[in-house]
């Protein structure tokens, strides 16, 4: 019951004091415009601020998409090795092994040796221990040089580290899987396609 009184007399006081109308001061007319300048102060001091610390990633963000946009340009003007102009374009034929054989190969010099990319047709597929080999050989037939195996020659393309000048007759073969050691690792003698990428002296 103590406190209860305690408590009603700290309310009668508290409402008289609020009541005291000798305690309230009307506010000055200038009160709303220094509030306002004192806001505007803040915001000069702090939004610049604010701006600052999102210009950098904005800076990077703009770095980047330029990077990738030069990228963009490098990788569409950069041809692909699959769309280099052929320096020439021999055609291939079959022989009476396959007759039906007919294609040509694009030849295009690159600074690791020569690329021979071949399109030809009527060659049945080989898998398995069965492969197809490209080879060039030079003109008295004393060298031979391996350029690549394949299954098929529709899409197919091989490599030369000798000169075409050098060994400028193609032929294709039809091989089989040999031993490490086996005579079988050389040319079976199986041409069933051909090309001359150069002539011979007479």
């Amino acid at each position: 019951m103590e406190d209860d009184d305690n408590n009603d007399a700290l309310d009668a006081e508290l409402i008289a004091l609020l009541s005291d109308t000798s305690i309230w001061d009307e506010p000055s007319d200038s009160l709303e415009d220094r509030v306002v300048a004192s806001i505007a102060e803040e915001r000069r001091v702090v939004v610049p601020m604010v701006r600052r610390r999102r210009a950098w990633p904005g800076r990077v963000a703009a770095a980047a998409i330029g990077a990738a946009a030069a990228a963009a340009v490098v990788l569409v003007v950069a041809p692909r090795n699959n769309e280099l102009k052929a320096d020439a374009r021999v055609e291939v034929v079959g022989t009476e092994l396959a007759p039906n054989v007919s294609g040509r190969a694009d030849i295009t010099k690159l600074t690791s040796g020569f690329r021979i990319k071949f399109s030809v047709t009527g060659l049945p597929r080989r898998e398995g221990g069965e492969f197809y080999e490209g080879w060039l050989k030079n003109c008295d037939g004393t060298g031979l040089v391996p350029i690549g195996t394949f299954h098929e020659l529709d899409d197919a393309t091989g490599w030369a580290g000798v000169s075409i000048d050098e060994f400028p007759l193609l032929t294709v073969t039809r091989e089989t899987v040999a031993p490490p050691k086996d005579a079988a690792q050389g040319s079976s003698g199986e041409v069933v396609a051909s090309a001359k990428l150069g002539t011979c002296p007479a």
